[in-house]
């Protein structure tokens, strides 16, 4: 844990390295990537041995203590005996911390993602992951119309099979549907405060282990909209598939969640999931639009982070060879907005791509850090001039020169 707390003392720039090696990572293994790809497709087909896998790797991110409760419940739901947890708390060293908040509903539970620190608050605090409980009534009654005549239903067909139930009252079967609304707000703040040591072990698979199924999982979500497409892959399985009203339900809630994630972390906007929507089922694309009337876009430009795979074109190796060359014999940071000019002339880079993204990739790809004011600035200066003209001017002079050697030696080897 420690570990994993110095390494993200600077969440921004560690996202912004951690973006930029799942990128060389995948520009290294296509195929591992690409088969990948084809077993979240075998998903609309009936084959989850991708999403197995996926549950397996999180569960193995799980804390053990945090695990304690999941196996009881499991072995409880599926009639198994429960005998010999009498002793055991179900939250570990969290448990009395989790009693307090449900049985007080003016206390937060805050829980430090980076050092993994519990505390019982009175008040929200900035900087945590602030939760806290709800009473079973507020917790029932927040839920969705669909969904609580679904679990209505499904309980009195569980009750009526079951001695002694079918002989309650009205108000005895409303008390049962919130005991169930309780015990699930008791897994939820369960699994809540072990989120700091999850994260610590799912960050020792990526960033330590490099576990190829951890990359591919990142790579996809954040760059290849993995979120739209699994919500399509959601749409396949009800168009070829008979559904009940249960499993509806399921998809219903999952495209939600769906959207609202990939809206918030910037990997999907708007007109992305309305494009998406239009070629869905209708319930799908009716879901996809509710969500998108309840959700905030984000605004602003969206950083872009690709490695320098992604945005060379031509025989890269060869590209990436002059590149080295180049930083070796021109050390100053002004230099990159000459290299990045000679790269667009001889068509080896788009005209369009942003000078902080050819940065980025270009730190990425040498391990060197660079300044990016004084090169940013001058090659907004320089993108758009054709240097032909008959200027003076020693640092003219320098700049033409320099760009017209590398446009020619990237024309020759690339």
């Amino acid at each position: 844990m420690i570990n994993f707390i110095e390494r993200i003392k600077s969440y921004s720039k560690r996202k912004d390295a951690a973006d930029m090696a799942i990128r060389a990572w995948k520009s290294a293994n296509e195929e591992v990537y690409a088969d990948f790809c084809k077993r979240i497709d075998a998903v609309a087909k009936g084959n989850m041995s991708v999403l197995i896998d996926m549950y397996q790797m999180m569960r193995d991110c799980t804390p053990s203590e945090a695990l304690i409760m999941y196996n009881w419940l499991s072995d409880f739901v599926n009639g198994k005996g429960v005998s010999g947890v009498e002793n055991q708390q179900w939250a570990s060293q969290y448990t009395e911390t989790i009693a307090r908040c449900i049985t007080n509903k003016c206390l937060w539970i805050g829980i430090n993602v980076k050092t993994g620190a519990v505390e019982l608050l009175t008040s929200p605090k900035s900087g945590l992951l602030m939760v806290h409980s709800e009473t079973p009534i507020e917790i029932w009654n927040r839920l969705p119309q669909e969904l609580r005549s679904y679990l209505i239903g499904q309980l009195d067909m569980f009750m009526r099979n079951s001695k002694g139930c079918y002989l309650l009252s009205k108000l005895e079967r409303k008390m049962v549907y919130q005991c169930l609304t309780y015990i699930s707000q008791i897994v939820f703040l369960s699994h809540a405060v072990f989120i700091g040591e999850f994260m610590a072990n799912l960050y020792d698979r990526v960033m330590e282990k490099k576990e190829d199924l951890a990359y591919c999982m990142y790579y996809f979500v954040v760059f290849d909209h993995g979120l739209s497409r699994m919500a399509k892959s959601l749409n396949r399985l009800l168009n070829c598939e008979e559904v009940d009203n249960g499993d509806m339900l399921l998809v219903k809630s999952c495209v939600t969640l769906l959207v609202n994630e990939s809206i918030e972390m910037g990997t999907e906007t708007k007109a992305d999931w309305e494009n998406t929507a239009e070629r869905c089922n209708p319930e799908v694309w009716k879901e996809v639009m509710f969500a998108l009337r309840k959700v905030k876009g984000r605004r602003g430009n969206k950083k872009v982070i690709q490695s320098l795979d992604d945005i060379l074109l031509g025989d890269k190796e060869r590209i990436k060879q002059g590149i080295l060359l180049f930083l070796e014999e021109n050390t100053e940071d002004i230099s990159l907005a000459y290299l990045l000019k000679s790269l667009v002339k001889s068509g080896k880079i788009k005209a369009s791509t942003r000078y902080m993204t050819f940065h980025r990739a270009i730190e990425q790809f040498s391990q060197r850090h660079y300044g990016h004011d004084i090169p940013q600035k001058r090659y907004g200066e320089i993108k758009e001039l054709t240097l032909n003209s008959p200027q003076r001017g020693s640092s003219y002079t320098k700049a033409k020169r320099m760009i017209d050697q590398w446009t020619d030696y990237f024309i020759n080897n690339g």
